[in-house]
């Protein structure tokens, strides 16, 4: 029998659990798929889809009380109570030799599920989302060089090594993961993350009606996705409005733990460049991913081979070039150079950025033409070509 265990699942809109929902109603081409999984609702400000799901995926929810994830306590007990209650689940409903797909989250989880398949005898994938405690460092959450982080990650790689196959996103999140676990090594498999098949360009868009904010004769910088504490918003923002360009709009469109800072920050900087619109729900992908000339995806500094934005793939599909601002040869830096696709920064190179910035919109040719390649490598991460690797 085909497990999935994941804390986010359909009907939730949030990326990863529109994922592990795609790969759920992939699996099924081999047979029933069952699903452990966190409740509904993961972010109250989103809508949850209400399309019916294929009969023959069956879900298997946990329930927890509310508890607010972006307050690190809750978070923290909240992920404790959800691995408690996955666990024996698991340990109850899954059998020896049942197929186990895992996702990092909830991260306490790969603890767990390592004792598990050692009493109960299953074949374990883990997809590689957030490779813990790695993640933490960036975000300021613990130091590298304590004892801490020291045993965290001795635990950690020991439960990694339990996988049978290991996926992960990109080339220097594998690099990562071979440290980590070796000698013991399992499989480990780079499969990208996808685009959706309904987003492509849209011509002759008109950008300020959509929006609701008049963003005419502008080029537009697109924010789209989670507000996080390693995304690096804030500090784009800062860039963003220094550059001084009367030219250039950014619109940021999303939820997550800095929400109420960027709404602060915009308002009492007045920031008239900047425009927060909050949420938007999936069925209006194709249009705010259309309603920007240049789709802008960063992560702070330390960040290589912890994660890869998925909004990255879509933003291709709309045709739109990137302009990604992260660390020297991670994922979306290589992106950005083999396919000529846009524009890449580290962070230490704010006067590179400032200039770039400042010299828009004379660059307009060059943004079309890194469009046109972005939409040629979206051809690389089609749904269903890359769902056939798993």
């Amino acid at each position: 029998m085909n497990w999935i265990i994941s804390e986010l699942f359909y009907p939730d809109e949030v990326s990863t659990a529109q994922i592990l929902t795609d790969i759920a109603l992939k699996k099924i081409d081999k047979g029933e798929v069952n699903v452990i999984c966190g409740p509904s609702g993961y972010e109250k400000s989103y809508n949850t889809q209400k399309k019916e799901l294929d009969s023959r995926v069956k879900i298997h929810r946990i329930d927890l009380p509310s508890l607010d994830k972006n307050k690190i306590i809750q978070r923290i007990l909240r992920l404790l109570l959800l691995t408690l209650k996955m666990s024996w689940a698991i340990l109850v409903k899954v059998k020896k030799r049942d197929e186990v797909f895992l996702t990092t989250n909830p991260t306490f989880l790969i603890i767990t599920i390592a004792v598990l398949k050692k009493i109960k005898g299953f074949k374990l994938e883990i997809l590689v989302h957030d490779v813990f405690p790695e993640n933490l460092v960036p975000a300021g959450l613990i130091k590298q060089d304590s004892f801490k982080y020291r045993l965290l990650s001795k635990i950690y790689n020991s439960s990694y090594r339990k996988a049978d196959r290991i996926i992960v996103l990109g080339e220097d999140m594998k690099e990562l993961l071979e440290r980590k676990i070796a000698p013991k090594a399992g499989r480990i498999d780079v499969i990208p993350n996808w685009s959706d098949n309904d987003i492509h360009p849209i011509t002759d868009f008109n950008m300020s009606e959509y929006l609701g904010v008049n963003v005419d004769n502008k080029v537009v910088f697109g924010f789209a996705g989670n507000l996080g504490r390693v995304q690096g918003v804030l500090e784009f923002i800062d860039l963003f409005t220094r550059a001084a360009n009367p030219d250039l709009a950014l619109v940021i469109i999303g939820d997550g733990a800095l929400r109420s800072e960027i709404q602060k920050k915009i308002k009492y900087e007045d920031l008239q460049p900047v425009h927060y619109l909050g949420p938007k729900p999936r069925m209006e992908q194709n249009l705010f991913l259309n309603a920007c000339d240049i789709g802008v995806v960063t992560l702070i500094d330390g960040m290589k081979g912890l994660g890869v934005p998925s909004k990255t793939y879509n933003l291709l599909a709309a045709g739109k070039p990137l302009f990604y601002i992260g660390d020297h040869n991670s994922e979306i830096d290589t992106y950005v150079k083999k396919y000529d696709c846009g524009w890449s920064f580290t962070w230490a190179k704010e006067s590179e950025i400032l200039s770039f910035l400042k010299g828009l919109p004379g660059k307009s040719n060059e943004v079309s033409e890194k469009g046109v390649n972005a939409l040629k490598a979206s051809k690389n991460y089609e749904k269903d070509n890359v769902l056939n690797l798993f």
